[in-house]
């Protein structure tokens, strides 16, 4: 071991041996090499451990949601009943036994986005399982709907389920699908339950007793489909395969619906549409209810387009996320309708431009003008623009034969709208209903309210005053409350207008009454059909007898005191609704032509 001169002359200060020294220092160093060398051993196995420990992790995670959702077979072991089905061509249409079983919790629930429709076999539902209203499962849903498994959530959730309530070793519920339920523990609970719910209510004795009912809904529907192309459609224009169609009715489900799908074992996608009726008929001395072949059309393009369209924009979301300031402009329109981000209202932007194409290729010109207008009016503005790309993909499909590879130019679109100033020109509308449409813009539109002087009873008429004061202060702070008699001498084309009263008691009503397509009389209301008794409410959206492009909502009863708390009514999705007792009677949409506005022809 060399040695400076420095530590040489340190070492005989110190009275040291040098040769010791260099023996004692060379002994260290070697000690010194062995507990470093020792400690980079242990530091390496303890990284590799570590990775194992990672790898096994990843090994156990993957395992994971399977292993809980198995659990799910160590409650009631039961079976549900296989559903009515019937096939035409490569369209299933069926009742699932398993979107029933869970629209029976959520109505045990009072889950709001069910039908409001009434008819005997949601009577029998309700009567069929009253007895467990208070179950553990109508809790737990309570609870999760709360923190966001509702809507489309929960009925998807049913479709990667076997009949006996479990997930199949191959099948793996989406990781958002678990994240709305608030995690696979609460999900799994949730199925557990749902299971026990089943087979203590013989959910099965139920389903099997209505066969009858459910083929007969089934069988109205494929008559109405049997000469719709409206698979072709789809497949032709989206250019994309898939493994199935399937068209589930739910008769308890709201009108309108949902569109999931769910990958099935040779990588293609089963899609599905989960809709409910729009309306009911006289079927052998019963109620059920039906689905128009207007609505038939619309919700089926509609849903089964949202199976092509979300997956992808989610491969082009990076893109798409650059002009989410065009989400600001119609945020609250959006917001009110359940689409609560960009991504969002861009699936329903697009899905429903394609719906107005494929209209436009099958119905014609009309058709496809009045849905554009639709769309417009319920705040999908940016849905013409769409179309008229559409149309060029339409005409090139050389060039681009897959709704997929056209998507580029989707984003363009979206681009060439965040460049431009979109003024208020712009989302200007004629008004074509529904009834929540007539609030769109709150911030930017004048509103009047149109109270009754001539009430029969004077305290009722006050009663009636105090009360939409009080509506007026939580939604139209900055509305203007006339009198009738004030009202008929004002020129209020450019008011959205709010009418309150009886057509006896509301003289700005009876002047106007004539260009409604509705009469309220004592003893009955004549609508789509005489609806003769008493107690009776109607909320109708109409163009603005002043200005047909404003809306006016009427809010009018047979007897006065009906008018108090008569927005506790649900209504807003439809032109109108005709109501008893709270209890809907009839709802749905006007035949329109510009202020002439009629009840459309019944279907037999």
């Amino acid at each position: 071991m060399y040695l400076s001169g420095t530590v040489r002359n340190f070492l005989r200060r110190m009275g040291l041996n040098e040769t010791k020294y260099k023996r004692e220092s060379k002994a260290y160093m070697l000690h010194k090499f062995k507990i470093e060398r020792n400690y980079f051993m242990k530091r390496k196995i303890f990284l590799f451990s570590l990775l194992l420990l990672f790898i096994f992790a990843i090994f156990i995670y993957s395992n994971k949601q399977n292993d809980v959702f198995k659990k799910s077979e160590l409650h009631s072991n039961i079976n549900l009943i296989e559903g009515v089905k019937e096939s035409l061509g490569t369209l299933n249409i069926t009742v699932d036994p398993k979107i029933e079983l869970l629209t029976a919790v959520q109505q045990q629930a009072e889950y709001d986005v069910l039908s409001r429709l009434d008819f005997d076999y949601k009577e029998e539902m309700n009567e069929y399982f009253n007895t467990y209203k208070n179950h553990k499962v109508v809790k737990t849903f309570n609870k999760l709907r709360i923190r966001g498994f509702s809507y489309d959530a929960p009925p998807n959730v049913m479709l990667y389920l076997s009949n006996n309530l479990t997930v199949d070793e191959n099948t793996k519920i989406p990781d958002n699908l678990i994240a709305r339920a608030s995690g696979e523990k609460k999900l799994s609970s949730f199925i557990n339950e749902l299971k026990d719910f089943s087979y203590e209510s013989d959910f099965n004795k139920l389903y099997e007793q209505n066969i009858p009912f459910y083929q007969a809904m089934i069988d109205n529907v494929y008559d109405k489909t049997k000469d719709m192309e409206l698979i072709d459609s789809l497949d032709s224009y989206y250019g994309m395969e898939v493994n199935s169609y399937n068209l589930i009715l739910s008769p308890l489900l709201h009108a309108g619906g949902y569109g999931p799908k769910v990958e099935a074992d040779n990588g293609l996608y089963d899609v599905y549409g989960i809709i409910g009726p729009d309306g009911i008929i006289n079927n052998d001395e019963s109620v059920i209810p039906d689905y128009s072949s207007e609505a038939i059309l619309y919700i089926v393009w509609h849903e089964f387009s949202h199976s092509f369209v979300n997956p992808t924009t989610e491969k082009f979301v990076d893109e798409i996320s650059m002009y989410g300031d065009l989400y600001s402009k119609i945020e609250k329109q959006m917001e009110s309708q359940a689409y609560t981000n960009w991504q969002t209202c861009v699936n329903e932007h697009i899905v429903r431009a394609i719906t107005a194409r494929l209209i436009y290729l099958n119905q014609g010109q009309s058709a496809y003008d009045s849905t554009i207008a639709k769309e417009r009016a319920n705040g999908f503005y940016y849905v013409p623009a769409l179309c008229d790309s559409f149309a060029k993909y339409e005409e090139n499909r050389g060039k681009y034969p897959t709704f997929e590879s056209y998507y580029p130019e989707l984003i363009n679109v979206f681009k060439e709208l965040s460049e431009q100033e979109l003024g208020e020109e712009f989302f200007k509308i004629d008004f074509l209903g529904p009834i929540n449409a007539s609030f769109n813009n709150l911030d930017s539109i004048d509103i009047a309210i149109i109270m009754p002087t001539n009430e029969k009873n004077a305290e009722i008429q006050d009663e009636i005053y105090f009360y939409v004061e009080k509506i007026k202060d939580k939604f139209f702070p900055n509305a203007e409350m006339i009198k009738d008699t004030e009202a008929l001498n004002r020129d209020l084309g450019d008011y959205t207008i709010i009418a309150y009263g009886t057509f006896e008691g509301n003289t700005w009503l009876q002047e106007h009454k004539d260009s409604f397509p509705f009469k309220v009389e004592e003893d009955k209301i004549t609508a789509d059909k005489v609806y003769g008794d008493t107690g009776m409410i109607m909320i109708s959206a109409m163009p603005n007898p002043q200005n047909y492009k404003n809306p006016l909502v009427i809010y009018t009863a047979q007897d006065s005191e009906d008018i108090i708390e008569i927005n506790n009514v649900f209504h807003g999705p439809t032109d109108f609704i005709i109501s008893k007792d709270g209890e809907e009677l009839y709802s749905g949409f006007y035949d329109k032509n510009k202020e002439n506005w009629s009840f459309p022809m019944v279907e037999q």
